[in-house]
C-alpha cells in the first residue's frame, strides 16, 4: 500500500518524511548534545535538548560559541577548544576533537568537576559553507573509570616488582633492603623536623635529607621497584631545586612534608610484602580502610613537623577519614593540607601566648568527615587558636589592595572574614622565615570549588576558627565508599 494510501485510511501514523520533523526528532531524542555555529562562531537556533542540559542553558539566541562555553571552561581549556577549532577550519573539512575538565554550576551557586568531548564537523553543504556542526559528550564518568584502572594497573605493576624482587634475591636480602629503606625513611622524617632559623641550619637539613633520599633511590633500583624509585626521584629533584635557590626559609621546607606521602605510599606497600600473609587486607574494603590510614598518617606527620618548625605544639584528632571515596580523597588530602598549615602559621599560639590566655599549652586541631543520608559529604576543621580578627582583615585587605578602604568599612564581620579566601591575602610580614605568600586559603577555595563543594567560615576572635565544607555525592565513588 502506498504512503498516500495508508494517509487516506487513517489506521497508522504517517512516517516522518519532512526532513525538518526528521531533524527535530534527532535532535529532541539525542543523547549528545548538538549545536550548529556559523562562520562568525555564532550558534545557530538548532540544537538539541541534550546540549541545553550539557551546557545549562534555556536557549542560545544571539549567543556565541565561546561566550556559552566561558562560564564552564578555564582559560586554558577554552584556548585549547579555540585552537582546535580554528586548526579545522584552516583545514576547511574533516573534523577535530578534544577532551576538557568543565566546571559545571549546580543550582545552589556552587560547581562540580566534569569531563566533556567536544567533536567539530564542518558542513559541506553549499547554503551552510564555513558552519561548524559541534557534538557535545559527557565522558565523566568514562574518564574517572579510565583513573581508577591506570591507579590499580599501577598498584598491580608495583606488586609484582615487589613480588619478582623477592624471589630474585630471596627473603632475607629483601628483608634487608627493606630495613635500609626504613632507616632512610624514619632519618627523613627526623631531618625534616629538626627546628633551624640559620641559612647553614636550613642547607645542612636539605643536604643530609638528599643523602637519605639518595639512598632510597638506590635501593629501589637494586630491587628494580620502578614505582619506589620514581617516587624518590621526584622528591629527589623537588630537594635539588630548593638546593638551588639563594636563600632558604621554613615556609620552603613545608611542602615536602606533603610530596613524601608517595614515597610513604610506595615503601608501605613494600613493607607489607615482608609481614605474615594473615595482616594483609582481606577485602576491598580493608585496602580502602588502609588508605585512609595513610591519609591520616600523612596529616598527623605534616602537624608534627609545621607546629616543630614554628616553635609550637598541636595535636591533630582525625574522624571519618575511612568514608572518603576515592573521588574525593585527592581533594580532602589538599584541603587539609592547606587549612593544618593555616591554623597552626596563624591561628595557633605559641605556648607562652596560649598559656596568657589561659590555654592549654598544645593546641587541638580536629578534622572529621562524614557522609550524609543524601549522598553527599560533610568535612569540618577547626581549631582552638586566636581566631580571626576582622578589623585585622579589613585593614590587612584594604592595605593590600584587595578590596576599597570604603568597602572593607560596609562589611560586617560575618561578610569582612571572607576575604581571608582572596589570593594573596595574608597578615604575616616579611621577617627571619622568608616572604609570606597568602595562597593557602585560595588554594582551599579553589580546591573545593573544583569538586563542587562549597565552604563555610566562622570564628570567634581570641577563641576558635571552624570551617565546614560540603561536597556533593559522586555516583558511584560514594556508594563504593
Amino acid at each position: 500500500m502506498s504512503t498516500s494510501a495508508q494517509r487516506r485510511k487513517g489506521d497508522e501514523s504517517p512516517p516522518i518524511d519532512d526532513a525538518g520533523l526528521a531533524q527535530g526528532a534527532i535532535l529532541r531524542n539525542s543523547a549528545q548534545g548538538i549545536l550548529f555555529i556559523d562562520a562568525a562562531d555564532r550558534v545557530m537556533p538548532q540544537a538539541s535538548t541534550a546540549a541545553y542540559a550539557l551546557l545549562r542553558r534555556r536557549d542560545f539566541t544571539d549567543t556565541r560559541f565561546f561566550d556559552l562555553l566561558r562560564p564552564l571552561l578555564s582559560d586554558k581549556a577554552t584556548a585549547s577548544v579555540r585552537a582546535t577549532l580554528a586548526g579545522l577550519r584552516e583545514s576547511a573539512n574533516g573534523d577535530a576533537g578534544i577532551g576538557v575538565e568543565v566546571r559545571v554550576p549546580n543550582g545552589d551557586g556552587s560547581a562540580q568537576t566534569a569531563f566533556y568531548r567536544f567533536e567539530f564537523r564542518a558542513v559541506a553543504e553549499r547554503d551552510a559553507r564555513g558552519s561548524i556542526m559541534v557534538s557535545i559528550t559527557d565522558e565523566t564518568a568514562f574518564v574517572q573509570q579510565t583513573r581508577e584502572l591506570a591507579d590499580l594497573r599501577s598498584e598491580v605493576q608495583t606488586q609484582a616488582e615487589l613480588l619478582r624482587s623477592i624471589l630474585q634475591l630471596g627473603p632475607l636480602r629483601f628483608a634487608a633492603s627493606v630495613k635500609k629503606t626504613d632507616a632512610a625513611m624514619a632519618a627523613i622524617n627526623r631531618i625534616l623536623k629538626k627546628p633551624a632559623r640559620e641559612q647553614a641550619a636550613f642547607r645542612n637539613k636539605l643536604e643530609e635529607t638528599l643523602d637519605e633520599v639518595d639512598r632510597i633511590r638506590r635501593e629501589g633500583a637494586a630491587l628494580k621497584l620502578s614505582a619506589l624509585e620514581n617516587a624518590a626521584r621526584l622528591f629527589e629533584d623537588s630537594l635539588l631545586e630548593l638546593r638551588g635557590r639563594g636563600t632558604l626559609s621554613g615556609s620552603d621546607f613545608l611542602p615536602l612534608a606533603v610530596k613524601l606521602d608517595e614515597l610513604f605510599g610506595q615503601f608501605a606497600l613494600l613493607r607489607s610484602l615482608t609481614k605474615p600473609a594473615q595482616s594483609q587486607p582481606a577485602d576491598a574494603g580493608a585496602s580502602f580502610a588502609g588508605r585512609a590510614g595513610k591519609l591520616e598518617k600523612a596529616l598527623l606527620a605534616l602537624t608534627e613537623h609545621i607546629a616543630a618548625e614554628l616553635a609550637k605544639s598541636a595535636v591533630l584528632e582525625c574522624s571519618g577519614l575511612e568514608q572518603v571515596p576515592a573521588a574525593y580523597q585527592a581533594t580532602v588530602k589538599n584541603v587539609a593540607v592547606q587549612l593544618i598549615r593555616n591554623a597552626l602559621m596563624h591561628g595557633v599560639e605559641p605556648p607562652p601566648e596560649r598559656l596568657q590566655r589561659r590555654k592549654p599549652d598544645c593546641a587541638a586541631l580536629r578534622l572529621t568527615f562524614k557522609s550524609l543520608p543524601d549522598g553527599s559529604f560533610d568535612m569540618r576543621f577547626q581549631d582552638d587558636g586566636r581566631g580571626i580578627d576582622p578589623q585585622l582583615v579589613r585593614d590587612t585587605a584594604a592595605a593590600k589592595g584587595l578590596i576599597g578602604r570604603e568597602d572593607a568599612a560596609a562589611l560586617g564581620d560575618r561578610q569582612v572574614i571572607k576575604l581571608i579566601f582572596k589570593s594573596g591575602f595574608t597578615t604575616l610580614t616579611p621577617g627571619a622565615d622568608g616572604p609570606p605568600h597568602g595562597a593557602g586559603l585560595a588554594l582551599v577555595r579553589r580546591y573545593v570549588d573544583e569538586a563542587g563543594g562549597k565552604i563555610a567560615l566562622a570564628s570567634l576572635c581570641g577563641h576558635d576558627t571552624r570551617f565546614k565544607i560540603s561536597l556533593p555525592a559522586c555516583g558511584a565513588a560514594s556508594a563504593d565508599a
